[in-house]
């Protein structure tokens, strides 16, 4: 006889903590942003040096942009200069509008890529965003132009225009915008840095004021846009459906704004003045140092917090340290607290479990890209035996093969109870059990550790027989029976593109001894039966399943 296997995961609390591997993706360390920079093009990653970058994005294609010291990089297999003048640092700022390297940038941030390719620049001292046409390939120049904000003042030098004036495109007027976001409508999230406002545009190009109220500095939430207040606003990352979030590194925390009435909330981190440092713990007892780069993987939210990136699990109500180690200011790449990070300024993901972080720090060695890969911490539970179907008092080993990091609790349980322990204990990675009973038995193993506990269940999961032929078949929702329990009759209903297989049908005792095979298996007389738990299994080409049901109780 076969027994219906079934799965039922008992999820208990379990938080979304990751821990990362962290790689150099590009760029050589340095400590000389002016002198040591790259002219050139088609250079390795890992062998050329960047110059004080910022912004960071990844195209539709997986394309890597980099925005630094008044230029944008495109990182494929090779290291491009796409945009901007390839001069020295000091000497190549601008605002020229062109193709490729004739165009001119000062100091570009935060960059954000469209559905089509098209790539969103936040130009911080010329106030404005400017556009890079869509990558087509290494011969044909990409188009820079001005989204929104000013476009450059006539003759030398030439530069934007900072304000604060809601409008359309080059009508509006922006001060010092750091970072960009879109969300799936095509509206674009800009936080207006020495406005102290969070700015939206459309996607027809209108800009208005989301959040903040212009050269106010503040600390406070409030129910519309225009009662919130805000410090330095930095990063901006779409949340939600219905939300963004902001980092606010002079206020030290994370807020979260509503993207049709601006309401805003502190998300993490304090509410009022409080030190920079930082701190885990719940969404409100945490504490940030300087929060920049911000992005939201699977509903977690990581932030660049000065040589540490941070994850916020709103859900869960904590704030972790997800990577690096708040005593070092080195590249070091290794996992968890054991990477160690310079000044991280931009963040992004590619979508695909990873991140990638910009470094620029001006007392270390530093300048370069950082890529880290998410791993899952949070503890899942889960366990093999060495087999399904044994006799009775016959042994059977049970192995933690759960994932995640290493437990720090667990706990075996079995129902019925009839069983016996030969080797470990109900708290053993690996123990081996006998069973006392023929019957079919539940299975549980409770794990947990600083990140989380997790229970998995499986019901039906060991068939113990006087005669040692239960196996398990797999469970199948195009077979039912019913009733069940039943004390009169069984009726089996069995699926129209399984019926037509006809399929074999069987009754056996919870011993394992087969009772009858069943030629009418649309209505069986089971009125002279012992009560007990027999099992119904189906089996033809296409599935073998079984049914477990109780006979003769009321």
């Amino acid at each position: 006889m076969r027994n219906t296997f079934t799965l039922i995961f008992t999820i208990g609390l379990t938080t979304s903590i990751f821990a990362q591997n962290v790689v150099t993706y590009a760029g050589k360390a340095s400590d000389d942003y002016e002198n040591k920079y790259e002219s050139a093009s088609n250079l390795n990653p890992l062998e050329s040096y960047f110059s004080s970058p910022e912004g960071i994005c990844l195209d539709p294609s997986g394309n890597v942009y980099i925005s630094e010291k008044n230029k944008i990089r495109l990182v494929t297999d090779k290291v491009h200069i796409r945009a901007g003048s390839p001069q020295r640092p000091s000497f190549s700022e601008g605002y020229k509008n062109g193709s490729g390297i004739q165009t001119t940038f000062r100091n570009p941030c935060g960059m954000v890529s469209d559905a089509n390719g098209n790539i969103f620049i936040a130009d911080v001292d010329n106030h404005c965003i400017r556009k890079i046409e869509k990558y087509v390939n290494l011969g044909n120049g990409q188009v820079v132009s001005t989204f929104a904000g000013a476009m450059p003042t006539p003759g030398l030098p030439g530069y934007g225009t900072s304000g604060s004036v809601d409008g359309v495109s080059t009508a509006a007027r922006f001060n010092k915008p750091t970072d960009i976001a879109i969300d799936k409508y095509g509206n674009f999230y800009v936080t207006d840095y020495d406005n102290m406002t969070i700015r939206k545009i459309s996607s027809t190009g209108r800009v208005t004021t989301l959040a903040g109220q212009a050269l106010t500095e503040g600390f406070s939430d409030g129910t519309s846009g225009t009662s919130a207040r805000f410090g330095t606003p930095w990063g901006v990352a779409i949340y939600n459906d219905n939300s963004i979030v902001v980092s606010d590194p002079w206020n030290t925390n994370i807020r979260k704004i509503n993207i049709y009435s601006g309401e805003t909330s502190t998300l993490a981190g304090p509410t009022t003045m409080a030190d920079p440092i930082q701190v885990d713990g719940t969404l409100t007892d945490a504490r940030f140092k300087s929060p920049k780069g911000i992005t939201v993987v699977d509903g977690i939210i990581y932030v660049a917090d000065q040589n540490t990136i941070r994850a916020i699990d709103e859900k869960n109500n904590t704030v972790t340290t997800f990577a690096g180690d708040v005593n070092k200011f080195e590249i070091i790449d290794g996992s968890g607290k054991s990477a160690a990070f310079t000044e991280l300024s931009g963040l992004t993901t590619d979508n695909q479990g990873n991140l990638y972080a910009t470094e620029n720090s001006l007392l270390v060695a530093s300048h370069v890209i950082r890529k880290i890969t998410i791993n899952n911490l949070a503890p899942l539970a889960n366990f093999k035996a060495s087999k399904t179907n044994a006799l009775v008092n016959e042994t059977i080993t049970f192995e933690d093969i759960s994932s995640g990091q290493e437990p720090t609790s667990r706990n075996w349980s079995f129902k019925p109870t009839t069983f016996n322990i030969t080797n470990g204990d109900i708290n053993s990675e690996k123990m081996s059990v006998t069973f006392s009973e023929a019957g079919f038995y539940e299975v549980s193993l409770q794990i947990a550790n600083d990140f989380g506990t997790n229970t998995k269940t499986t019901k039906d999961y060991i068939a113990v027989s006087t005669t040692g032929n239960v196996e398990r078949y797999n469970y199948s929702n195009l077979i039912s029976v019913y009733p069940n329990p039943a004390q009169n009759y069984v009726t089996v209903q069995i699926d129209p593109s399984i019926a037509q297989e006809k399929p074999l049908v069987k009754l056996f005792n919870s011993n394992g001894v087969l009772i009858q095979k069943v030629n009418d298996y649309q209505f069986i007389d089971v009125s002279n039966m012992s009560p007990g738990v027999y099992f119904l299994t189906v089996e033809c080409n296409s599935i073998h399943t079984a049914k477990k049901i109780s006979i003769g109780y009321k």
